[in-house]
């Protein structure tokens, strides 16, 4: 059985609110986000117990067999996943460091505010992604594999 790339780019699209995805063109939107997920697979690819690593992207799915009991976990990981690499050119952005580094007053309403609040966001959410990935490895990781 194979697993679609959809699969996980659905999970992904539910989780985030951009509103530019709905103005590109189908082609581009499919190679952002495949990057996007590809990124996130190598990041989790390390832990998980299938080849996440080796997807085709001629026929965009993976040709793996995950139990039932496993998909959700994995599908909700690589969005996370997919989440943090959405958010990251947003930290990064010159027009908010630049803000940032020009703005005397440090308000509620400054753009290094902002910044501050994109920085905690993304914080948060990578944080989250690699928490997902511990739990997951504790949830189905085999402990004989450790030499203790």
């Amino acid at each position: 059985m194979s697993i679609s790339y959809d699969v996980f780019t659905n999970a992904f699209l539910n989780k985030i609110k951009e509103y530019n995805f709905l103005n590109l063109d189908d082609s581009i939107r499919t190679a952002i986000v495949d990057d996007y997920m590809k990124m996130a697979c190598a990041r989790f690819g390390r832990v998980c117990h299938y080849d996440i690593l080796n997807g085709n992207d001629e026929t965009r799915t993976f040709d793996i067999t995950i139990p039932d009991s496993e998909i959700d976990d994995i599908v909700d990981i690589i969005s996370e996943g997919m989440v943090v690499n959405w958010m990251k050119p947003y930290v990064y952005k010159q027009e908010n460091l630049e803000n940032a580094l020009n703005t005397t007053d440090f308000s509620g309403y400054s753009p290094a505010e902002l910044l501050h609040r994109i920085n905690e966001t993304y914080a948060n959410i990578k944080k989250d992604f690699n928490n997902m990935i511990k739990n997951y490895s504790y949830d189905y990781g085999d402990l004989s594999d450790l030499s203790l």
